[in-house]
């Protein structure tokens, strides 16, 4: 390249720049792009906020997970019903009052239905676990969405003003119809342990629940997932129906035989509840 082609290259780079400057300042002094720049800084701050939400809320669908494993091992044989009863109720407690602070505290002054289906799967395990433990230890009175909504209130550390964290009606009603699965496990274990009793028990109840989300299913624009939700709750209630008929036909030589055939024609899968 000779000494005049690179005094020209030079020169236009050094223009370029300029320009480039010069346009950089311009932009940085007008309205509309200042005002995008804040919505994109805005958008980072929600989309980072949601991914943290699904962080928390994994971990609470995780351990609400285990507290209805830990519950599930309740078995008269060993005697063990008080004990794990309390180490449920702790670990209960233990979410309320950390976990779900953390939700509340990074929806503190923002609307949480922007962040429902980051905290939703969180919330329908927690009460899924919550009413399963009350239903076990044969609570008179099982805890209603006020007294729920009402544990979640917290206190900041650093001026020590009150925040809460707003459960969602519907949340609460979904959570609990997730709990028809479980009693209809513990159907079927305690026909395996010869718990007779209980089979019945858990028959009525489920009975009574079907019952109950019969009327609300009536009610328009009842909530997303409301009609999966009562279909798996009839396969849970057919299934701890067919194990009392076997029992009543049958008498306790049923209970002998856990492996029953509990298989419907109806095409419904009986899947976890949950997404991500």
């Amino acid at each position: 390249m000779s000494f005049r082609n690179q005094r020209n290259f030079r020169n236009n780079r050094e223009k370029r720049r300029i320009d480039e400057e010069d346009k950089n300042e311009e932009q940085s002094n007008n309205p509309v792009i200042q005002q995008f720049k804040e919505y994109s800084k805005e958008l980072d701050n929600k989309h980072d906020r949601h991914e943290r939400l699904v962080k928390i809320s994994r971990d609470i669908t995780i351990e609400a997970k285990r507290i209805i494993f830990l519950l599930h091992n309740i078995d008269a044989r060993k005697n063990n019903k008080e004990r794990v009863l309390t180490e449920a109720k702790e670990r209960i407690d233990k979410l309320i009052a950390n976990n779900f602070a953390l939700i509340a505290k990074e929806l503190k002054n923002h609307e949480i239905f922007q962040f429902m289906r980051a905290v939703s799967p969180g919330i329908q395990e927690f009460i899924e676990a919550l009413t399963f433990y009350e239903f076990l230890a044969e609570k008179e009175d099982p805890s209603t969405w006020e007294e729920v909504q009402e544990k979640m209130k917290y206190k900041d550390g650093d001026d020590g003003n009150e925040y809460s964290l707003f459960l969602c009606p519907i949340e609460f009603i979904l959570g609990y119809a997730d709990l028809t699965g479980e009693v209809m496990r513990y159907c079927i274990n305690s026909l395996g342990s010869a718990e007779i009793d209980n089979c019945f028990k858990t028959c009525k109840f489920l009975q009574h629940v079907y019952a109950k989300f019969l009327t609300i299913s009536s009610v328009p624009n009842h909530g997303r997932d409301f009609s999966h939700k009562l279909s798996t709750m009839k396969m849970s209630t057919l299934k701890s129906e067919h194990v009392c008929y076997q029992l009543k036909i049958r008498g306790t030589e049923g209970a002998k035989f856990p492996s029953l055939n509990l298989d419907f024609s109806i095409n419904n899968d009986d899947v976890d509840e949950g997404f991500y």
